[in-house]
C-alpha cells in the first residue's frame, strides 16, 4: 500500500467518531464479538495468546484494522487479545458503512486486499528464521518483520518508527530480553542497525536480509 493510497483510507474512515485508548489497555479478549471495523489512528497495538508458560507475542503490531476486515467477511470468532502498547486512538466504522465503501471503491478494495496478503506472506516468510534459527536470525527475522510493516525512508536511512523494546522483541521471538539485549547490540556493532531510544534505523538492509536466512 503506497502512502497515498494508505492517506486515503485514512482519510474516508476520519469521517466516523474515534476512540482513545490508555497505554496497557486491554481492548479485546477471546470471545468478544468485532462488530465493527477498526482503523488506527495513532499508536501500537499488540496481539497476543497466552499458554500455560506465559504468553505469545505475534508479530502483527497495527493489527485492528487487518483482524476486523477478517472479522468482517467471515464473522469467525476472536480468540486472540488485542492491549494497546501506547496510547493509540482508533476509528471505528459500522460494518456495513465498510461494505457500501468497498462497494463504491473497488479499486481501494483491491489495496486492501494486496495489503493483506502481503503482510501475510511476509509473516509466514519469518516464521521460518523465527522458529528454527538461531538467536540472531530469530533478532533479524522480527526486524525485517517491522521494516516491512513500519519502514520509512528518511534521508536516505531506513527508519522504523516502532516501540521496539527488547521485552517487546524478546516476546514476539521466544528469548529472553537478556539474549535479545546481547543480540541487538551485536548487530550495532556490525553496522547493521542502530537504536535511538524505542526507534531503529537499519543501515544495511541486504545484510539484515542475509542474517535472517537459516544456513543450511
Amino acid at each position: 500500500m503506497t502512502k497515498a493510497e494508505y492517506l486515503r483510507l485514512k482519510k474516508f474512515f476520519s469521517q466516523f467518531p474515534s476512540k482513545k485508548i490508555s497505554k496497557n489497555a486491554l481492548i479485546f479478549k477471546p470471545g468478544d464479538k468485532i462488530a465493527d471495523v477498526y482503523f488506527m489512528k495513532s499508536g501500537y497495538v499488540r496481539v497476543y495468546t497466552k499458554a500455560p508458560f506465559g504468553e505469545n507475542t505475534l508479530n502483527i503490531f497495527k493489527p485492528l484494522f487487518l483482524i476486523s476486515v477478517i472479522h468482517h467477511f467471515t464473522n469467525l470468532r476472536n480468540d486472540l487479545f488485542f492491549q494497546a502498547i501506547t496510547s493509540s486512538e482508533v476509528y471505528i466504522i459500522p460494518k456495513q458503512e465498510f461494505k457500501n465503501f468497498l462497494n463504491n471503491n473497488p479499486k481501494m478494495s483491491s489495496i486492501i486486499m494486496d495489503f493483506f496478503f502481503s503482510s501475510l506472506l511476509q509473516y509466514m516468510t519469518n516464521q521460518g528464521g523465527i522458529i528454527n534459527g538461531s538467536a540472531i536470525n530469530k533478532i533479524a527475522s522480527i526486524l525485517l518483520q517491522m521494516v516491512h510493516d513500519y519502514g520509512d525512508t528518511k534521508n536516505g536511512l531506513l527508519v522504523v518508527n516502532f516501540p521496539a523494546t527488547h521485552r517487546i522483541v524478546a516476546s514476539l521471538i521466544g528469548l529472553t530480553r537478556e539474549t535479545t539485549s546481547v543480540q541487538m547490540s551485536k548487530l550495532q556493532k556490525l553496522g547493521i542497525i542502530f537504536c535511538k531510544r524505542n526507534q531503529f534505523v537499519v543501515r544495511n538492509l541486504e545484510k539484515l536480509k542475509d542474517l535472517a536466512s537459516i544456513v543450511e
